[in-house]
């Protein structure tokens, strides 16, 4: 079974350069509620381009780097699978 534990990003999509840092084991579930514009597609975005290398919707590669900030965007999701600990770092330059 896979427990998800933390997801992290910086300069990702409209995020800017602080790391945003979602603690996902507090509970056994997780609810990420919030107003339309208020970052839930990122979020969603961020756990897929941390695990699989591309977001959940169908943006390029190159748009998912904060434009203002021009920096390098990194996602950080950590879990575990039975009792082996993964971490995955994942980075775009612009």
């Amino acid at each position: 079974m896979i427990k998800f534990e933390t997801l992290r990003w910086k300069n990702f999509l409209s995020t800017g350069n602080n790391f945003t840092e979602i603690q996902l084991d507090r509970s056994p579930t997780t609810l990420i509620i919030g107003e339309y514009g208020a970052g839930i597609s990122t979020v969603l975005d961020a756990l897929c381009f941390g695990l699989f290398n591309k977001p959940f919707r169908n943006i390029s590669k190159k748009q998912l780097v904060n434009s203002v900030n021009n920096g390098s965007s990194v996602v950080e999701v950590e879990f575990s699978i039975g009792t082996k600990d993964v971490k995955v770092v994942r980075g775009i330059k612009p």
